[in-house]
């Protein structure tokens, strides 16, 4: 059934831009103001599961109670009522990383990959100050604010696998961290080793490992691994070294040791996100 000029709250409904695993988006313009918001809610089945709908109240939060740059602005949250889901009210910014990369040809030039990647220094790097780990970075996870050529401005978007690191960050929001012991908190592709051993133990460094992965994916035009089962895409992961050969021609030689070691096997043996946020500035200015 088409919402289309459905009254919704106070928004109305345009259209359906995006179904995801547990919610949905739709594109809807508020009955007070001008221009186009993004109205994210949690589908019928997932506001079933109480942990889901944990997740989805903690982006929410967590996007309302911080604020950079670089970071998809939240406007409004509403909690689930008896004749609707939860919902999420964010700027409308249509197109994601994923989407460019596609129009590009699967990659970004090197100027516009190094412009990326160290936007998502800084806005990572912030969320790492406030003792929130994102855990989910991937192209589909950034929005874009500016996609003209050679003028990339990134949004991150999608908290809800956001986790609050104890003891750090005296301003981050109340984040819920989840119970559930096993399951597998990432996409494949972007995950740390440890992240596919220990999903609810990781640290903020399995962030800089997903931006090294995406930096690869950028310059290379894929990810260093792919496999078509997840346990293929660990074993990748945890025993084989990141191609980083196909790099050359690519990147500058210290982008190239940046990366390898974003992509190190050990937590301890990556730079911190400030560290790389830093040399990501340093090449920038070239």
């Amino acid at each position: 059934m088409s919402l289309h000029g459905m009254q919704w709250r106070r928004y109305v409904i345009d259209s359906l831009v995006a179904v995801g695993g547990s919610s949905d988006v739709y594109r809807a313009r508020a009955l007070d103001g001008d221009g186009w918001v993004a109205v994210k809610t949690l589908s019928q089945s997932a506001s079933l599961q109480a942990e889901l709908v944990a997740r989805f109240q903690n982006e929410a939060e967590a996007l309302l109670s911080l604020s950079h740059p670089y970071l998809v602005k939240a406007l409004e949250m509403g909690t689930p009522t008896e004749d609707g889901p939860p919902f999420l009210v964010l700027e409308w910014l249509p197109v994601s990383l994923h989407e460019l990369l596609a129009r590009r040809g699967g990659r970004l030039s090197l100027e516009e990959g190094v412009q990326v990647l160290r936007q998502l220094a800084q806005v990572l790097h912030f969320l790492h100050e406030k003792g929130v780990i994102h855990r989910d970075l991937k192209p589909e996870n950034v929005l874009m604010a500016c996609s003209g050529p050679a003028a990339l401005e990134v949004r991150l978007t999608d908290l809800g696998l956001a986790r609050l690191i104890p003891g750090e960050g005296a301003q981050a929001p109340s984040l819920y961290v989840s119970t559930a012991r096993d399951a597998l908190l990432g996409t494949g592709e972007y995950m740390a080793p440890e992240q596919w051993t220990s999903p609810k133990g990781v640290d903020a460094k399995v962030d800089v490992y997903a931006l090294g992965v995406l930096g690869f994916r950028l310059l290379v035009g894929a990810p260093p691994f792919s496999a078509s089962e997840r346990s293929g895409l660990f074993f990748l992961h945890a025993l084989k070294p990141p191609p980083l050969a196909l790099l050359e021609g690519l990147a500058p030689e210290p982008l190239r040791v940046l990366l390898g070691a974003m992509l190190a096997k050990k937590p301890g043996q990556r730079p911190e996100m400030v560290d790389v946020a830093r040399t990501l500035d340093s090449l920038a200015r070239g």
